[in-house]
C-alpha cells in the first residue's frame, strides 16, 4: 500500500455490539485519499476480536488488527496506535462511537483550506447504548478556538471526531493517563482548533466501561489537572478565572445531581485557593456562568422539541 494520507486509530475493548458499525463507518468514508486503519484490540474477551478478524478477511490489508496481550488500558492503547500512524493527517475513534458519511472529506478539505488550524473537530449526535438518538454533543457552531477560548469554554469538543495534522502526536505521547480536554489544551498550543457545527460523528453516552460513568471522581480530578497544566503566562487572569468558574459550575451541577454538599465544599476551597480574583469577584463569575448555562437550558427546553433540546456540553 502507498503511504497513507490519513491514518485512523481505533481503540476497542469488549465492544462486540459496536465495533462492526464503528469500523464500517470508517471504511465506507468516500474520500480522495489513501487511508490506513489501525485497530487496537485491548485483549477483548467478549467476541470483539472475532468481529474484527472477520472484517480483516473482508477488507484485507485496509484493516490492521493489533491484538494486545496483556491489556494495555485505553490511553496506552491509543498512544501506541498514534505512534504507528504514518498518514499526513491522523484521526482517532473510540470503538463504541462511529462516523457519518462525508466526515473525513469535509475535515480534510477544511485543514487544507485553514493552514493555521492544527486540528478540526465536528459536532456529534449523541445516542444511548441501544443507539437511540438523545441529542447533540455541543452547541459550538462553526468556530475556530485558540487557547484562551478553550480555557474559558471548557471541555466541549468530541474526541472521536478529531482529525489533526501529523507532527502533533506529542499531545498523546508525552503524558500518562489524561482526559480528552488535556489533549485538546496541548494541541491548541500549536495552532487553532477548528470545529464544524454539522454532526458528522455519533457518540455513545455513558456506555459500560466509560470512564466518565465508572470513575466520575477520577475524571473530575484529571479535568482539574488539565486546567492547571496550562502555563499561566499563556492565558490572562480573566481567561483563567472564567475557566475556573466554568469548572466549578460543572461541579455544582454534579453536586446537585448527586445531592453531595461535601463535593461542592471540597472544590470551592480548591478553586478559590488558586483563583487570581478575590472571593466576591470569583463568586460573581461562578454565579454568572451558572445562570447563563441554566438560561440556555431553559430556552432550549421551551423552544425546541425532541432530541434538539438535548445538548450534552453547552458552551
Amino acid at each position: 500500500m502507498r503511504k497513507p494520507v490519513i491514518s485512523v486509530c481505533v481503540t476497542t475493548y469488549n465492544q462486540r455490539d459496536y465495533i462492526d458499525l464503528c469500523l464500517r463507518s470508517i471504511l465506507d468514508q468516500q474520500v480522495d485519499a489513501e487511508m490506513q486503519l489501525l485497530v487496537g484490540d485491548d485483549a477483548s474477551t467478549d467476541g470483539t476480536s472475532e468481529v474484527i478478524a472477520a472484517l480483516v478477511q473482508e477488507y484485507g490489508s485496509r484493516v490492521q488488527h493489533l491484538v494486545r496481550s496483556p491489556n494495555l488500558g485505553a490511553f496506552e492503547n491509543m498512544c501506541d496506535l498514534i505512534g504507528r500512524a504514518e498518514g499526513d493527517f491522523i484521526a482517532r475513534v473510540d470503538g463504541d462511537d462511529y462516523w457519518l458519511p462525508g466526515k473525513l472529506a469535509r475535515q480534510l478539505a477544511y485543514l487544507k483550506c485553514h493552514a493555521g488550524c492544527v486540528a478540526v473537530f465536528t459536532n456529534a449526535v449523541t445516542v444511548d447504548e441501544a443507539g437511540k438518538i438523545l441529542g447533540h454533543f455541543n452547541d459550538l457552531g462553526d468556530v475556530q478556538l485558540d487557547l484562551a477560548a478553550l480555557v474559558r469554554r471548557g471541555n466541549v469538543l468530541n474526541n472521536s471526531s478529531v482529525l489533526f495534522r501529523n507532527g502533533n502526536q506529542y499531545a498523546w505521547l508525552e503524558r500518562s493517563e489524561q482526559i480528552d480536554y488535556q489533549l485538546h489544551l496541548e494541541l491548541v498550543r500549536n495552532g487553532q482548533l477548528g470545529h464544524i457545527a454539522e454532526p458528522l460523528a455519533v457518540y455513545r453516552v455513558a456506555t459500560r466501561g466509560s470512564m466518565v460513568a465508572a470513575s466520575n471522581a477520577r475524571v473530575r480530578e484529571l479535568y482539574w489537572q488539565a486546567i492547571q497544566s496550562v502555563p499561566r503566562d499563556l492565558v490572562n487572569d480573566a481567561d483563567y478565572a472564567h475557566g475556573l468558574a466554568d469548572f466549578l459550575r460543572r461541579v455544582l451541577f454534579r453536586s446537585i445531581a448527586t445531592r453531595s454538599l461535601a463535593l461542592l465544599r471540597t472544590w470551592v476551597a480548591r478553586v478559590y485557593a488558586v483563583s487570581p480574583y478575590g472571593r466576591v469577584r470569583m463568586t460573581t463569575l461562578v454565579a454568572a456562568n451558572t445562570l447563563r448555562m441554566a438560561g440556555k437550558m431553559l430556552v432550549a427546553y421551551i423552544s425546541f422539541s425532541g432530541y434538539e433540546k438535548n445538548v450534552l456540553y453547552r458552551h
